[in-house]
């Protein structure tokens, strides 16, 4: 039954009640009128009615005196509510009072009368030979009391049809929101949680609606939630398993299923045990213990089984899950992740140490060596060189004292004699520039810069630098690396324009060194390949610095190398 329908009936019993209410009052007033009438008329006749019929009586004598009664009562009437009737010595009839012309022909209904006519007693007065009967009749009384309720009951049936129909039609359009309610939450109850409820004038429906919308604003952000939720755990490359509290599994995601060989919903109904090995069982059961104390297990390196019997190393972490309002333990969550490929990486992580640590020292020997092999050249085979070059020339100025083909071959030793020196000279600027040794980097890189400009005078060169003091490992690496650069722009890229800069910067006091030039610039392939020893050279000698090497080479736009050594390699720089 409908709430409309039900309100109807409630007010409908309500009007009931009232109108029944109403016509029990309107009865026992209308009795207690009608027996007062009769009681007042009944006094009347009883005082008045024997003091004129005995008048009557005093003026008339023997035969005239019942004709005179009777012309009395005759005028007389009624009285009232009263009927009156004349009997003779005999008890013959020989007078009764005319009927009521007051609404003649009309009465009121019998339950009616019964329900509301007093109880009446006729009573007899005496007239000398005669009787003379006085009956009360409160039959007109009746029915003007009828005759008011009915007309009372119509009036009534009207207001009471005129107040449902109004009443029904006011609720019904009071409670139009609600199928717009119904309808939403049937809506919602199929899934369609967008669906939202207009505002309305009533303030309490305004209010449902509001809550209403609110409700259908959470329950949409929820679903959204837990839909990211769901991806976050059914995506994760963690391993998640949800167990009861007594370990019985009844959650697992698909990273957990394909770490541990349970699929198609295998995992669901075994115990966390099974993916313990043997003799971990008693540490799982101290585990647990601890957790459904509300103790959560922090991340552990340990060992698993899977479903085929492989030992499998992992990191796991055991959180309770707690009910928030009773913090009850109702499970627990384990996460676990595949170590394997950490493991790997840390031994990959500990030769790259040892290999770097390797190169370290193979080039700092290699720069020792270097340094050696540029000194003896420098010291001895230049040396040399200028000796046999002076002996030479010594020869040649004695032409007098030689003859031509003497004085020819000695000018023959001075050119190649020179031509040595140069070559030895290059070669040692080459191993390990003199000037780095003697008068520092920038000058050095200033020396080789005007050197490479007059060899190659299709370049341009520009250098730009700032007086710095730099530990004589950095100077060594940041020097072969420019050197590495500007060899493979005038060897490759076809360039005019090569732009050196080294500067230290003001926030973080690291040293910034790039070498760009306009070149063809080099593949994206090439960058990445890693037999490339002049790139990877590059590389290794500024991450050794514990610094980054980064290459730039946009598509026919030249190329940049640019290198960061970290302040705490050079702090012992002098500005």
């Amino acid at each position: 039954m409908s709430l409309r329908v039900k309100i109807n009936i409630l007010i409908t019993l309500l009007m009931l009640v009232f109108i029944g209410s109403t016509t029990a009052i309107q009865l026992r007033d209308a009795k207690q009128q009608i027996q007062e009438e009769i009681t007042a008329g009944t006094k009347v006749a009883n005082q008045l009615l024997p003091y004129f019929l005995a008048r009557a009586q005093l003026l008339s004598l023997g035969k005239d005196r019942e004709d005179a009664l009777k012309n009395f009562l005759k005028n007389l009437g009624r009285i009232r509510a009263h009927e009156v009737r004349m009997f003779n010595s005999i008890g013959d009839l020989i007078y009764d009072s005319p009927p009521s012309k007051y609404k003649a022909g009309r009465n009121a209904p019998k339950w009616f009368s019964d329900l509301v006519s007093p109880k009446v007693e006729p009573f007899v007065i005496p007239a000398q030979a005669l009787t003379v009967e006085v009956i009360p009749n409160p039959s007109r009384a009746i029915l003007d009391a009828w005759d008011d309720l009915r007309e009372l009951a119509i009036l009534g049936l009207f207001f009471f049809v005129f107040v449902n129909l109004l009443v029904f039609w006011i609720i019904g359009k009071a409670l139009n929101p609600i199928k717009d309610i119904v309808n939403g939450l049937n809506k919602m109850q199929k899934g369609d949680f967008q669906t939202r409820l207009p505002s309305y004038s009533v303030t309490e429906f305004n209010n449902v609606t509001a809550g209403f919308n609110q409700m259908a604003n959470a329950i949409e952000q929820g679903l959204k939630e837990n839909r990211k939720l769901a991806l976050a755990i059914e995506q994760s490359t963690d391993a998640l398993i949800i167990a009861d509290k007594t370990g019985m599994i009844i959650f697992a995601n698909p990273a957990a299923e394909k770490l541990f060989g349970y699929f198609d919903a295998a995992f669901l109904g075994i115990h966390v045990e099974n993916l313990f090995p043997l003799h971990l069982h008693e540490e799982m059961e101290r585990k647990f213990f601890d957790v459904q104390n509300s103790v959560p297990i922090e991340n552990y390196d340990t060992t698993r089984i899977t479903r085929f019997g492989k030992i499998i190393e992992v990191s796991e972490k055991i959180t309770p899950i707690i009910e928030p309002v009773t913090n009850d333990v109702l499970g627990v969550l384990l996460v676990m992740r595949d170590i394997k490929e950490r493991r790997v990486a840390e031994k990959t992580k500990r030769e790259l140490e040892k290999n770097k640590e390797l190169a370290v020292l193979v080039q700092s020997r290699l720069e020792e060596e270097r340094k050696a092999l540029a000194m003896e050249l420098h010291d001895e085979l230049g040396q040399y060189v200028t000796a046999i070059k002076s002996i030479a020339q010594s020869m040649a100025n004695r032409k007098d004292e030689l003859d031509v083909k003497i004085y020819n071959n000695s000018k023959t030793i001075v050119s190649i004699s020179g031509q040595i020196y140069d070559a030895v000279h290059n070669i040692i600027k080459g191993l390990r520039p003199i000037s780095l040794e003697k008068f520092g980097f920038q000058e050095t890189l200033e020396e080789a810069v005007e050197d490479w400009q007059t060899i190659h005078e299709n370049i341009m060169f520009s250098l730009k630098t700032e007086p710095m003091a730099l530990p004589r490992e950095v100077e060594i690496s940041l020097f072969r690396v420019v050197q590495e650069c500007v060899s493979n722009a005038v060897k490759h890229s076809g360039a005019k324009n090569i732009s050196i800069t080294l500067e230290l910067s003001k926030d973080s006091g690291d040293l910034a060194l790039s070498v760009v030039d306009d070149g063809k610039g080099i593949s994206s392939e090439k960058i990445n390949q890693t037999n490339r020893f002049g790139l990877r050279g590059m590389r290794d000698r500024i991450q050794n610095l514990g610094g980054k090497f980064n290459v730039e080479s946009p598509s026919g736009t030249g190329t940049k190398i640019s290198s960061i050594v970290p302040s705490a390699k050079i702090k012992d720089i002098d500005l």
